[in-house]
């Protein structure tokens, strides 16, 4: 007899702490710091502004910073599986993105979350085809972020824009609060061939938008911690393959006054109660 675990149980060691859990202008070093306290195994960096002249910073101007940064997560044994950059946009060209390129492979990563909020699609495939041959070269995947406020808003768009591209290191990452606002569900994920899910990034909400709030409002500071809301995360993490990355994106407006330590050990304490009630540890035994 062999005895197999197939649990999706995680540990906060098993998790990555995604940037926008202590705030859209974290720098790299605050949030590894963060992190390291909290027990995280890995972290997911803003690497830039969202768009070209940004008060956050330009992507590729942080050399230093960058390999301050990833001498800090390497000294703390955190992985850098994920970065964010520039969205695509009208105001972004083919260098913007090679930069996001440059600044993941300098720290590491080996994937790029691309959000889209250019209306032209066909300039948007232009671009995604250089971007990922560069991203390929590098060893890198970049990963469309569908969201219901940007240019893909589900994941069906999101996958039309993958086949007309063509690029085997294209995939998606799948936000539950982005997903549930879409219309989607665990069963749409289910659907999905897993190796086509590159990321999900984790957080709840009230099972409903607030009346009178904006999608990119809720995304921003309407988030709460797992297990707290309304959304369906279990049947999402169920429909997800067993070893999926799972990231947390869980900026809770509340605490936004507290220090980024302990939003993040707040964020952790609270991601382990979501798995121990939802995913207890066990064991299978197959012949």
């Amino acid at each position: 007899m062999t005895t197999t675990m197939t649990t999706r149980h995680r540990m906060v060691s098993q998790l990555t702490l995604g940037y926008l859990t202590l705030g859209p202008q974290t720098l790299p070093l605050e949030l590894v710091k963060a992190a390291a306290v909290a027990g995280y195994g890995a972290v997911s960096p803003r690497i830039s502004g969202r768009y070209p002249g940004d008060t956050w910073g330009q992507a590729g101007s942080h050399a230093a910073t960058f390999d301050e940064f990833r001498s800090a997560a390497n000294g703390a044994r955190i992985r850098i599986p994920s970065v964010t950059g520039y969205y695509i946009s009208p105001q972004v060209h083919i260098q913007h993105l090679l930069a996001n390129v440059a600044a993941a492979t300098q720290l590491g990563a080996r994937r790029i979350i691309q959000g889209c909020f250019d209306p032209d699609l066909e300039r948007v495939a232009s671009l995604l085809s250089m971007y990922a041959a560069a991203a390929e070269d590098a060893g890198v995947q970049i990963s469309l972020e569908f969201m219901p406020m940007s240019e893909l808003k589900t994941i069906g768009q999101t996958f039309e824009l993958i086949k007309a591209v063509g690029a085997s290191n294209l995939g998606l990452v799948i936000d539950t609060l982005h997903l549930m606002r879409s219309g989607a569900s665990a069963v749409d994920v289910a659907r999905l061939d897993p190796s086509s899910i590159h990321l999900t990034q984790l957080s709840d909400a009230p099972a409903q938008l607030a009346p009178g709030a904006s999608l990119f409002d809720e995304a921003m500071s309407g988030r709460m911690h797992l297990g707290e809301g309304g959304l369906d995360l279990a049947s999402v993490v169920r429909a997800l393959s067993a070893d999926a990355e799972l990231e947390l994106e869980t900026p809770v407006a509340a605490l936004a006054s507290r220090c980024a330590t302990r939003r993040a050990c707040l964020a952790a304490e609270a991601a382990q109660r979501f798995f121990n009630s939802n995913f207890p540890e066990h064991q299978e035994t197959c012949p």
